[in-house]
This record gives C-alpha cells, structure tokens and sequence, in this order.
C-alpha cells in the first residue's frame, strides 16, 4: 500500500519537474539568439545606411541550430510603423530562429541618412 502511494506521489512530482528541465535551456537559447542578432547590427552598423540591404533567412555559421535574417524597411522618421521611401529613415530588423524559439529573437535599429 505504502509502495502505490509513494509512486503516485512521484508521479505527481516528477512529471512537472521533468518538464521544467525540458524548458530550462531556454534562457540559454535565447541568450544566443540575442547576441548573434546583436553580432549582425554591429556588423551592419560599419555600412552607411543606404547600402544595407535585406538578407534572407540563413544559418549562423558556428551554430548550426540558429539561422538569422535581415529586414529592411524605409519608414516615416515620426512613425516607424509607416512606410516612407526616401525619408532619410530605415528600419533594420535583425531577427534569429532557433527550433525552440519559432517566432525568433527580434533586435531592431533605426538607421538615418541625417
């Protein structure tokens, strides 16, 4: 008797706990993501604001289970939201995937001709 008690009890024990290890390397994952996002602004933030361009979806070379983009938009300088080619403003959305993460890590910068 003691014996179904006790192993219903660790059930109701381990079945959360096995789950919060199965999530306890996503603070990790998305630390990565984070600065291999942070590594492509840097990386842009060398070119004038006229020359960066988009990139598609593609791996980061060293870590094989992210893949990074790029997106770029000229935007109204009040209303980021808004479209306005020629303003002088574009929005630059670095955004990095992992299996884990489906939506991504998203940094984004603002870039001005001015």
């Amino acid at each position: 008797m003691i014996i179904v008690i006790v192993s219903v009890f660790m059930a109701a024990i381990g079945i959360p706990l096995l789950s919060s290890l199965r999530e306890s390397d996503l603070p990790e994952i998305s630390t990565i993501a984070y600065f291999r996002g942070l590594e492509k602004l840097e990386e842009l933030g060398t070119q004038t604001t006229g020359s960066i361009s988009a990139e598609a979806k593609a791996a980061v070379s060293g870590y094989g289970d992210y893949e990074r983009e790029v997106a770029v938009a000229d935007v109204d300088c009040d209303d980021l939201t808004t479209s306005d080619p020629g303003s002088g403003c574009r929005k630059v959305t670095v955004t990095v995937y992992h299996s884990r993460i489906p939506d991504g890590v998203s940094l984004v910068s603002l870039r001005t001709a001015y």
